[in-house]
């Protein structure tokens, strides 16, 4: 593990970051995060998701429709999102190991931390010690043990935690009605996720009608098994599905893990269905917004949002974590309910990530970041005029992940709106330059990276991820915590 900067230098130089412009408690929004699991960009749609469609039509809304995530995987993204910090900076690229879930973001004793960028840097410190409610309900982070686990993470007053992936038959962590305490949920449709998630969140906004509050509600749909509401089973299928041009596309120019992938008929079927699947739980979620949205008080801002993307069978993939535009792109959408200061509704196609969302909301509310930072966020006010031409995809290979459809290897790379460059570790992946015209190849089936044509291209995309100076977006930063399989070292 590359590790430069200690706990005691972060402690040494802890620095308080102010937003300019800090507001009277009356006038301070509520804040609502609703967080989906695994939702690909392109789902959000009037016709699977007609609650949140009719919401953002009628009200002030902005819709960002260059949204990704760095990381696109649950753990790290949701680290990231809840911190405004990348991966190399909080430390968590995977959803266990030695770089990954619950454990390496919580410092010792109740974890093994390794950042002091952690559960004690979060949006819900910053709202908590503002004098925001707050309350999580639904997914944490994965490794959290919801039927075993008593712990809260700093800045939280309401608690309820549910597994990755549950729909029926699961634990929940909560002090919802009393003390922590690990509740049983069973199989009726009463204990269907969604309901109870939707029933929990509503009982907070109810109590917290007069304060300010901040509620992050992340939904476990429609993450796999990707199991319906009763109500919604079958409401969508796979009949006349289109799919793109990298739908099963394989080329002996693309990494090995792509070109090696088998490819059968069956698969096409099983991808369909689950492609229908997503969908189906998804609109119990979007029956779930609309239900919260009636009871939110005047003066509340939301952002919408997925951790990362899927792919459904483009490049031959059907889960997530590889650096194609599948899985990097999220929804993104803010909407405020009669805001003191409202929103100037449209569309915004500047490039956001996950991590802005923090500074952005934070700003909104005059909300000071936490002391216990060693730095600012590395995310940007979305509302405001900063920009960026690129940005960092980072991921870790964590050998023989729970649940996981294989791995691809270590990569690092860089994202702009008309390139994505990426290279792998060698001695994981021996074709280990990808780079794509996103302009002229949105489907990303042709890796020029070979290609002489494009050598110019790739020394400037190169020269982005690595320079000679050591202050290229790859790597090894003065500030920064990486797996020793890093591809730039």
């Amino acid at each position: 593990m590359k590790r430069s900067l200690s706990l005691a230098l972060a402690v040494a130089s802890l620095v308080a970051i102010s937003h300019p412009v800090a507001q009277a408690a009356e006038s301070r929004p509520n804040v609502v995060i609703i967080m989906t699991d695994d939702q690909r960009w392109d789902s959000v749609t009037a016709r699977y998701m007609p609650q949140l469609s009719s919401i953002l039509a009628n009200n002030p809304s902005v819709t960002f429709t260059n949204s990704f995530v760095p990381n696109t995987l649950c753990c790290p993204s949701r680290t990231s999102t809840l911190t405004g910090d990348y991966s190399h900076t909080t430390g968590v690229y995977g959803n266990g190991g030695q770089y990954g879930g619950f454990p390496a973001f919580t410092p010792a004793p109740d974890g093994n931390g390794i950042s002091p960028i952690n559960d004690t840097t979060t949006i819900a410190v910053d709202m908590h010690q503002a004098g925001y409610r707050t309350a999580l309900v639904g997914k944490y982070l994965n490794g959290y043990n919801a039927r075993t686990s008593r712990y809260i993470p700093p800045g939280w007053d309401r608690w309820f935690s549910v597994p990755t992936g549950a729909y029926y038959h699961y634990w929940a962590a909560s002090n919802f009605g009393g003390p922590i305490h690990n509740r049983y949920f069973g199989t009726t449709k009463a204990d269907y996720i969604t309901r109870v998630l939707t029933a929990r969140a509503s009982t907070f906004l109810q109590a917290n009608q007069a304060d300010p509050f901040f509620l992050y509600y992340a939904a476990t749909a429609p993450h796999g098994p990707a199991t319906a509401d009763p109500r919604d089973v079958d409401r969508f299928n796979s009949a006349g599905y289109v799919q793109p041009p990298s739908f099963g596309a394989s080329s002996a120019v693309d990494p090995h893990y792509i070109q090696d992938r088998p490819w059968y008929p069956s698969d096409v079927k099983t991808i369909n269905q689950f492609h229908a699947a997503q969908l189906n739980a998804t609109y119990g979620v979007d029956r779930s917004i609309g239900q919260l949205w009636n009871l939110l008080p005047d003066n509340t801002i939301v952002a919408f949002m997925s951790d990362n993307g899927f792919s459904w069978g483009e490049h031959r993939w059907s889960n997530k974590m590889i650096p194609y535009n599948e899985d990097l792109r999220i929804p993104m959408r803010l909407v405020g309910r009669n805001l003191a200061s409202p929103l100037s509704a449209g569309t915004d196609p500047r490039i956001v990530l996950n991590i802005d969302l923090l500074p952005t909301l934070e700003g909104m509310a005059g909300v000071t970041t936490s002391p216990s930072r060693p730095s600012a966020p590395e995310g940007l006010e979305m509302l405001g005029s900063a920009t960026r031409s690129e940005f960092v995809i980072e991921h870790w290979y964590q050998e023989n992940p729970s649940g996981y459809e294989g791995n691809p290897p270590t990569y690092c790379g860089v994202r702009s709106l008309d390139w994505m460059f990426v290279k792998y570790n060698h001695s994981e992946e021996s074709n280990n330059f990808g780079l794509y015209d996103e302009i002229n190849d949105p489907y990303e089936l042709s890796n020029l990276a070979s290609d002489p044509a494009y050598a110019a291209q790739l020394r400037t995309m190169k020269d982005l991820a690595h320079t000679a100076s050591g202050d290229g977006l790859c790597d090894e930063s003065a500030t920064g915590i990486y797996p020793n399989d890093w591809p730039y070292q």
